[in-house]
């Protein structure tokens, strides 16, 4: 029975964390490895700075790894002479949590005895390394309960790679539990143009050269209709269907599903066993998510219409590769900054769902953070990171514009801005609506604003009778105490932009509004 596509999730930081894969307007097979010691920038944010990525959808990862396994067991193999390595990649795998997430992961050894910690799990084990019997499992199925990377192992005997261990849940149309046992040379067969352009043979001879503690990384990409992750050939019948499905669908529904569904492989020389561990961490977005970053979306367009047909067919996606390339070339682009309709009774604040990106033509950037919501810091840090490159780049962070010191430095940043400064500014509502009216009187334009409101707890409030605006917890259409002259207050569904505030009047009976 074919089951529907998934929806996606809407979490900000799947944007911004997202790997986008292509450096130009089209694409090629090619090795494409770089040493995965450094941050990869992109137009919505940055990705790399971790071997092992932990995000919002670890639970959710997690426990999908698990029912496919007590479904399918063949996506689990470790053949006997790679226990070495089994152990070998599950300590250098929780050696890359703990030291990328040490609020979460704890590793330890006490001579023999090793202690792990996953308190995202609420997992506390303790091991002799070696030893499967202080396990509750084999420590590769272990371990790989615990990530949300696939992971085959690659054993380098006879002038060949072999891959004869690993689990592998979220394959993207190949079968793990076929490839078991084969060369590598062998598995990579099917793939088209590899072996006459020599891309397979160099790729082989480079992970045969790998050396310990320098791991290597590369990006693989293809479509994927609705958000699943497991598309293995064990469960074609299911998810088959949908290439023809998707052909019949409207334009909203087409840009709902189809997702561009990105591989980051890291390549690491285990120490101890000399194994090669190959960690598959899978990424979608939707198109119509991807659409709304305009670089991504005109290259995305270009790199699928161009793409060959014989290799838009290996990736299953020739029956729709042309419609996807048309949809996203009509996509409306995101304005640049939130627009504000001032008319009476509909001048509502529309809030962006992620952050906008920078702009790679703006000569300078200024960046301003407000508020200690952790959003706010993340939010901040993706811009700055994507900002530098490009022009020179200023953060300023603030505790609140409700404070005289903080809004006096904001101006005076705002005043040091030259031309063709792009101002991105995030925070909770009330700072970033009061931001914007103080850039707005400094003489900023619309093309020059980009906000970003982690939270609308609260808004700035203009009180009719105490002619004056301040921060209030609500919303438009709830009521609020007036924090100046102690009247309960309705706060109507009318914004000024130029005030940076929201119009609101006495409540209480007998007061004329």
């Amino acid at each position: 029975m074919t089951t529907a596509p998934t929806e996606s999730p809407t979490d900000s930081a799947l944007v911004t964390g997202f790997p986008f894969p292509f450096v130009d307007d089209h694409y090629r097979y090619s090795t494409n490895v770089e040493p995965a010691d450094h941050t990869v920038t992109t137009a919505a944010g940055q990705w790399g700075d971790v071997v092992i990525d932990v995000d919002s959808e670890y639970q959710a990862e997690i426990d999908e790894r698990a029912a496919i396994l007590a479904v399918d067991p063949s996506r689990s193999a470790l053949l006997p002479h790679m226990r070495p390595a089994a152990w070998d990649a599950m300590v250098t795998i929780m050696r890359e949590l703990a030291t990328a997430y040490p609020d979460e992961f704890v590793l330890r050894t006490a001579g023999d005895h090793w202690q792990w910690e996953n308190h995202k799990l609420g997992v506390a084990d303790t091991f002799s390394y070696g030893d499967d019997t202080t396990l509750p499992s084999d420590p590769l199925s272990y371990i790989c309960g615990q990530i949300q990377e696939d992971v085959v192992l690659l054993d380098q005997r006879d002038g060949q790679l072999f891959a004869d261990a690993g689990v592998v849940t979220f394959a993207a149309d190949w079968s793990f539990g076929f490839d078991v046992g084969m060369a590598f040379l062998e598995i990579h067969g099917p793939v088209p143009r590899v072996r006459e352009e020599g891309v397979i043979t160099r790729a082989h001879e480079f992970i045969k050269r790998l050396q310990p503690h320098r791991p290597y990384r590369r990006t693989n990409w293809t479509l994927t209709i609705g958000r699943r992750l497991d598309v293995s050939t064990e469960r074609y019948p299911e998810w088959g269907p949908d290439r023809e499905m998707i052909q019949h669908v409207d334009d909203e529904t087409f840009g709902r599903l189809v997702h561009l569904r990105v591989e980051v492989q890291h390549l690491i020389r285990l120490p101890d066993s000399g194994a090669v561990m190959f960690l598959i961490r899978t990424y979608m977005l939707p198109l119509e998510t991807l659409a709304a970053v305009e670089p991504w979306r005109r290259r995305t367009a270009e790199v699928v219409a161009e793409l060959p047909d014989d290799m838009a067919d290996y990736k299953g996606i020739i029956k729709y590769r042309s419609r996807a390339a048309e949809w996203l070339r009509a996509a409306q682009v995101a304005p640049a900054a939130p627009e504000i309709d001032e008319r009476p009774g509909e001048g509502l604040p529309q809030w962006p769902a992620v952050p906008d990106p920078v702009d790679p033509g703006a000569a300078s950037f200024l960046i301003v953070a407000i508020g200690d919501d952790p959003k706010t810091g993340e939010v901040a840090g993706g811009w700055v990171t994507a900002a530098e490159p490009v022009g020179p780049t200023r953060l300023v962070v603030l505790d609140a514009l409700s404070e005289n010191e903080d809004r006096a430095a904001l101006q005076s940043a705002l005043e040091r801005a030259t031309t063709g400064v792009r101002i991105h500014l995030v925070g909770g509502q009330y700072d970033v609506l009061t931001a914007l009216a103080v850039a707005r009187e400094s003489g900023a334009v619309a093309a020059e604003l980009s906000a970003f409101v982690v939270h609308t707890r609260d808004l700035p409030v203009y009180c009719a009778q105490c002619r004056d605006t301040f921060r209030v917890v609500g919303a438009p259409g709830e009521a609020a105490a007036c924090p100046g002259c102690a009247r309960t207050l309705e706060v109507h569904q009318h914004h000024s932009a130029v005030r940076g505030g929201f119009l609101a009047s006495s409540a209480e009976p007998g007061a004329v509004s």
